[in-house]
């Protein structure tokens, strides 16, 4: 079984968001089944630097095709030192993706030739699946939706596996932007994306891929039973209900490892997790200006951590009203944040490093170096998602020992037990929703908790030995791949 994966991220090779750790993680997995490639665009120096910077040495790239589609000349290079068992194949076009950005300009905006991009990317990646024997078709996001719709415009007999890592982004455009596109394949994107009068790619795609599939079983209930989640395409998966599947993303217990993790101050597992977390926090906390002597550290006083993108579906607009509050009520914690996001929530969430400068440290940047730091020395981690649709957050923190603290929604909810309703297995705290009252309940309760040093420590070995690693999703993608080729 050859099987392709089309994607516009993938550790080490193009990072935004979970997806490129997914696509990073899931093909090797994979591997051990079948045969799996992967194909996504070379965005020049963003590229080079990624992968310098994972793999400590300069990409190389061998040329294996040069082709022209739309009046465009690409060419596809073969990746020659990705030490795994899978190939990466990138697709160059230096005007179309050699950029500052992969998906937003410097003023944090799509490109204004997004829809062409993805366009002249997908079709070439077609051209090239063409000239090579692939049973399987994986596409991810509706970025790579137009490989689906050209596949059937074509006829091909590649079956196709189209995965939805959050409907909130969809690929919604006018339908003048088909102009240059020839009139028997717009008329075919039409009939199958037309979208209130617009077109949307992410609908054409659930529409004539042979699997759908999400990332969590949870968010796929979501998404296809309620307007909330579904954004407008929950009708549309409900009749397509037969070929909708939710599989539980997972992590790479290689990459997110607190024993051999060298952006750490101190290395540990589950052995001497405890003291591991405790002399992580202490240096970061003093690394971070929260504590002026390491000799007045004070173990007694919990760290809450937070890594993430800071926007209204993360729930960080709640954050400074929870933890305001729970100062305000003489509960003394840490809080620290990285990541970058809405200027106005980020704006609210630097004011609580202002207002309270002994207790919380806001960063706004992305360092991936910090946000190892941070999993490791923080007591509790932050995600109050409105939404979300797996998340790896809750996972990286199982791995380094630290607590949960979420919405009950998507996989989420998929992933953690609250410890207040259920002692014995539970592994997190939830809430009903990302609301301020609610999360500072749950901060007061982690608060209490955190006193009782047992219940703690027992719980953080515990959470250690939870298992999300690809193992068993892997397994679950490979049966969807075997049944799709048993109707061939």
């Amino acid at each position: 079984m050859r099987v392709l994966m089309v994607s516009m991220e993938m550790v080490p090779f193009a990072k935004v968001g979970g997806l490129a750790d997914v696509i990073g993680s899931l093909p090797k997995e994979l591997a051990k089944y079948s045969k799996v490639d992967v194909i996504l665009p070379y965005y020049g120096s963003l590229t080079d630097n990624l992968f310098k910077k994972f793999q400590n040495q300069d990409l190389k790239m061998n040329k294996i095709l040069e082709d022209k589609i739309l009046n465009i000349d690409y060419e596809i290079y073969e990746v020659q030192n990705y030490n795994t068992d899978v190939k990466v194949y990138l697709f160059k076009n230096e005007k179309l993706f050699e950029r500052e950005g992969i998906y937003l300009d410097k003023n944090g905006k799509p490109f204004e030739d997004e829809f062409f991009r993805y366009l002249v990317f997908n079709l070439a990646v077609v051209n090239f699946i063409k000239q090579n024997n692939y049973d399987i078709i994986h596409c991810h996001d509706w970025h790579s939706a137009f490989t689906i719709l050209y596949l059937k415009y074509l006829n091909l007999s590649n079956k196709t596996v189209f995965t939805i890592h959050n409907i909130a982004y969809q690929g919604v455009f006018e339908k003048e932007m088909l102009k240059d596109i020839d009139l028997n394949f717009r008329e075919f994107i039409i009939n199958h994306c037309e979208y209130y009068s617009k077109i949307n790619l992410m609908k054409g795609a659930i529409l004539l891929s042979d699997i759908v599939s999400t990332v969590s079983p949870n968010y796929a209930n979501e998404i296809m039973n309620s307007s909330e989640f579904g954004m407008g395409l929950e009708n549309i998966l409900k009749m397509n209900s037969h070929k909708l599947i939710g599989i539980l993303n997972g992590i790479d217990y290689d990459l997110w490892n607190p024993l051999t993790d060298s952006s750490l101050y101190k290395n540990y597992d589950i052995n001497n997790v405890n003291e591991g977390k405790e002399e992580n926090k202490l240096k970061l906390l003093f690394e971070l200006k929260l504590l002026n002597d390491k000799n007045n550290f004070n173990n007694d006083i919990p760290l809450f951590g937070v890594v993430a993108r800071l926007d209204y579906q993360k729930g960080f607009d709640i954050l400074y009203d929870s933890f305001k509050k729970l100062l305000d009520s003489n509960i003394v914690a840490y809080l620290v944040v990285l990541g970058t996001g809405n200027v106005d929530i980020q704006k609210k969430i630097e004011q609580l490093g202002v207002e309270y400068p002994n207790y919380f440290s806001v960063n706004i940047k992305f360092s991936e170096d910090l946000a190892r730091k941070i999993y490791a020395a923080s007591d509790f981690f932050l995600i109050p998602s409105r939404f979300e649709p797996c998340g790896l957050s809750q996972m990286i923190s199982y791995r380094y020992g630290t607590i949960p603290i979420a919405t009950k929604t998507g996989g989420l909810k998929d992933t953690i037990i609250d410890i207040f309703e259920d002692s014995i297995n539970g592994t997190g705290i939830l809430i009903d929703k990302a609301d301020p009252v609610l999360l500072f309940t749950a901060l007061k309760k982690a608060h209490e908790l955190y006193k009782n040093k047992d219940f703690l420590f027992n719980l953080r070995k515990k959470i250690m030995k939870l298992d999300f690693s690809w193992n068993n999703s892997s397994k679950k993608y490979f049966e969807v791949y075997k049944q799709l080729l048993s109707y061939i």
